[in-house]
């Protein structure tokens, strides 16, 4: 039997190694496309690689979900995305309208999600040019999203739960066993606030501006309920990629005070599921030591403040 996309998919690796290559999923994208009646998939370029197998196809993004045999259950992915897509369509915020979701069977399960493509630049790269009246203009548009998007779920989400779910994170085994201890112990003792709705990845590639200034909020895969301070980490870090007066306008949009921000963008950092890279990244930048030499996770919390916010405050 033949298939149209001919590669073999039997753990992460062999996805790692396909998942971006336009040749090998044109033929799959081409019957797509044939099937929901749309135009485009004889123009396929390369977006910014993520998890899953992402392109952009005449006037659409086309993701593609890793199949079951990559094994990664990317299921849960697939349904989290096309509902809090949904959920922020409903709630006003400007994000790609969901052109078709669903499966196609080949050598291989693929579920997929087609999308309008959004025409904008990286506030990542934008903030970075941006004067301080625009850095304050954006911080407040993202806040304004971020009250729509972080609603309420309709069920409440145990506790113990997202506690769990951080403590045993494997993407931890980075740092020690005796900093994996110190992390278990500051989160068993941690107390969640109200748990609700977030994006979970709101960095500067899933955060766009068009050319009328107005803010995109795409990539909803990480979504999941959380208290509101696990999406700190990703905006400081990679959104505002820790640009000291763009945070400042963060944290008083937040009405916050700076102790008290620091102290959440920490705890968020713990909970979030990528947080040991967070924590990785941030200390061998500023110490030049390996992630392997922290023996305090304090440290991490020292260096948030001295090298990456420091010298203002915000009462």
């Amino acid at each position: 039997m033949s298939y149209l996309f001919t590669k073999e998919i039997n753990d992460w690796n062999s996805w790692g190694a396909v998942y971006q290559s336009i040749e090998d999923f044109r033929p799959l994208i081409q019957e797509i496309f044939v099937r929901e009646r749309l135009m485009g998939a004889e123009d396929i370029s390369h977006l910014t690689p993520g998890t899953n197998a992402v392109f952009k196809a005449g006037s659409y993004v086309i993701k593609i979900f890793a199949p079951t045999s990559s094994g990664m259950n990317t299921d849960q992915d697939y349904k989290a995305e096309r509902s809090a897509m949904q959920r922020a369509i409903d709630q006003g915020v400007r994000t790609p309208n969901i052109v078709a979701a669903s499966k196609i069977n080949d050598k291989y399960e693929f579920k997929y999600i087609i999308m309008d493509f959004i025409e904008g630049q990286s506030a990542g790269d934008a903030i970075n040019g941006f004067t301080v009246e625009q850095k304050r203009d954006f911080v407040g548009k993202l806040q304004e999203d971020m009250v729509k998007l972080n609603t309420l779920p309709d069920e409440e989400v145990s506790r113990d739960v997202i506690i769990e779910r951080a403590i045993h994170n494997d993407r931890w085994k980075v740092v020690s066993p005796e900093l994996r201890k110190q992390i278990e112990h500051f989160l068993n003792h941690y107390e969640l606030g109200t748990c609700i709705h977030v994006h979970g990845d709101l960095t500067g590639d899933n955060v766009l501006i068009d050319s009328k200034d107005q803010v995109y909020i795409i990539d909803f895969a990480d979504s999941s309920v959380a208290p509101v301070e696990y999406e700190y980490p990703g905006i400081v870090f990679e959104l505002f990629q820790s640009d000291v007066e763009t945070v400042h306008e963060f944290i008083k949009c937040r009405n916050l005070k700076y102790s008290e921000f620091i102290d959440l963008l920490f705890a968020g950092t713990l909970l979030h599921d990528f947080g040991a890279n967070f924590v990785k990244s941030i200390y061998e930048k500023h110490t030049g030591k390996g992630i392997g030499e922290m023996s305090n996770i304090s440290e991490f919390k020292e260096l948030i403040h001295t090298h990456l916010m420091p010298d203002f405050k915000c009462t």
